[in-house]
């Protein structure tokens, strides 16, 4: 028999009982297992209790339109960091808590694989684990590492939930931070001050990049330092490509001082950029790529053995930008960032700043006739 909707009284039990947990963030980490215990409790008995009222209320032709709703309620103000995923680690939904564990707007890891978040070490094992919590074989926990936090590991939950409206058993993620997260009470409307000096930051890289471009004694030297540049204050490898589309050629590879692969810049500067995937892509359609997580091999193509230059770099993060001719639509080429190992994502703020810097680098490449075999 199923169980009766819960009353108002019991409804407001319930809220008191959230807030009480949502004020026990403040306590020692070494108490938050016990914590999150009795937020898995509460959040399973809501769910238990709200199933009658919202199966009543879901229209045959919509299973699933109003089930959803109390749950995400609830969902959105757990006090911890709650992701909801597929037994792929795919991101269905994530409160903002998560959000801002993770760096993450909602909206932007949604469809997204929650493994490419944590270090290459630990994807595999939070992907294994999550499938068979979704096959039913029982709930389990595991340290993971975020990539943006390599100091010290989080603490995964994994239980299987059945969400109100939804057919198929999904994945309920909650991450206990190492260290108590920052007050809620923040003052709305202030800058973040880490914001204000990446933005002091980056004014400064454009305006060292912009110098290079205007001083340097020929085009091809100036767009080299240039890329140079960008790499030293943004990524661990920057290739540059040139050329129109239907005939580039990559004229720049940028690595760090002493890569942990040998071969591996010489690998990246034989490569022709139609097999680089997103290269090609970027100079076909003219529009940004930022991927600030991913975990596809393919996405750099291979190289000349076979091998995927995604997982020789151990590219985490990767932001490729158009250069664009002055007329807006003409596209003479593309410059290529990777993040690796530990780095943190690229952020939407360092995307821009890349396009301003790639329009520069752009002008340079006209004037200078350097579009690659073909004529500018």
């Amino acid at each position: 028999m199923s169980r009766p909707p819960e009353r108002e009284s019991g409804f407001q039990a319930l809220v008191a009982r959230v807030q009480e947990l949502r004020a026990a963030r403040a306590h020692p980490p070494s108490e938050y297992p016990v914590l999150l215990d009795a937020a898995l409790a509460e959040l399973e008995h809501a769910v238990e209790a709200l199933r009658p009222v919202a199966e009543a209320a879901v229209p045959p032709r919509a299973p699933g339109a109003k089930a959803a709703y109390p749950f995400k309620a609830i969902f959105d103000h757990l006090p911890w960091p709650v992701i909801l995923t597929d037994e792929q680690t795919v991101v269905r939904r994530l409160n903002p808590a998560a959000a801002e564990l993770t760096g993450l707007p909602a909206a932007y890891a949604a469809g997204r694989p929650v493994a490419a978040l944590l270090r290459p070490a630990d994807r595999a094992a939070l992907r294994a684990h999550a499938a068979a919590v979704a096959r039913g074989d029982g709930d389990r926990s595991l340290p993971v590492r975020l990539q943006r936090l390599p100091e010290g590991p989080l603490y995964a939950t994994l239980t299987g939930i059945d969400v109100p409206g939804e057919r198929r058993r999904d994945v309920l993620l909650v991450l206990t931070p190492a260290s108590v997260p920052r007050p809620a009470g923040r003052t709305e409307g202030r800058a973040d001050p880490a914001a204000v000096v990446r933005q002091a930051e980056l004014t400064g890289l454009l305006d060292r990049t912009a110098r290079e471009l205007l001083a340097a004694r020929t085009p091809s030297v100036a767009l080299v330092a240039a890329a140079g540049l960008l790499r030293e204050g943004l990524a661990d490898w920057v290739l540059l490509d040139l050329g129109l589309p239907a005939e580039p050629a990559r004229v720049a590879v940028h690595g760090p001082p002493a890569p942990d692969d040998a071969g591996l810049e010489k690998a990246f500067l034989r490569q022709d950029p139609r097999d680089c995937p997103v290269a090609a892509e970027v100079m076909a359609s003219g529009a940004a790529v930022v991927e600030q997580l991913t975990d596809d091999p393919e996405r750099l193509g291979t190289d000349e053995e076979g091998a995927p230059l995604m997982a020789r770099a151990d590219v985490t993060s990767l932001l490729s930008v158009a250069l664009t001719a002055s007329d807006g639509t003409t596209v003479l080429g593309a410059l290529t960032l990777l993040r690796t190992g530990d780095g943190a994502p690229f952020s939407l703020l360092e995307a821009c700043g890349v396009e301003i810097a790639a329009g520069h680098m752009a002008l340079v490449a006209q004037r200078g006739g350097m579009c690659g075999p073909g004529p500018c």
